[in-house]
């Protein structure tokens, strides 16, 4: 009989789930020096809030899971896949030339 471990799955979720609000802090606004210092955070508070409800619910559901490492290491690590994703796709904007 086969053990199948949602941990990575979960990691990886989680880490969706906590780059996207850093992704729209990075591409939607304006240069700022703190614009990613705060693009992480969001995303790693989004990222810890998933981790939590996901692990509750999924503990509900299907008894003796441990993955809350796992769940957290995405929340950590998923913030700041989302700073280099929204960074890279900004770079691909036009510059506007100034009229003289």
């Amino acid at each position: 009989m086969f053990v199948v471990d949602p941990s990575a799955l979960l990691a990886i979720i989680v880490g969706i789930i906590a780059a996207l609000p850093a992704y729209l802090f990075t591409h939607r606004s304006g240069r700022g020096r703190a614009r990613s210092a705060i693009a992480y955070l969001s995303g790693i508070a989004v990222g810890i809030v998933a981790a939590v409800v996901l692990f509750q619910l999924l503990q509900t559901l299907a008894l003796n899971l441990t993955f809350g490492g796992a769940a957290l290491a995405g929340s950590f690590f998923g913030p700041f896949v989302g700073l280099i994703w929204g960074a890279w796709v900004r770079t691909g904007r036009k510059r506007r030339k100034n009229p003289a």
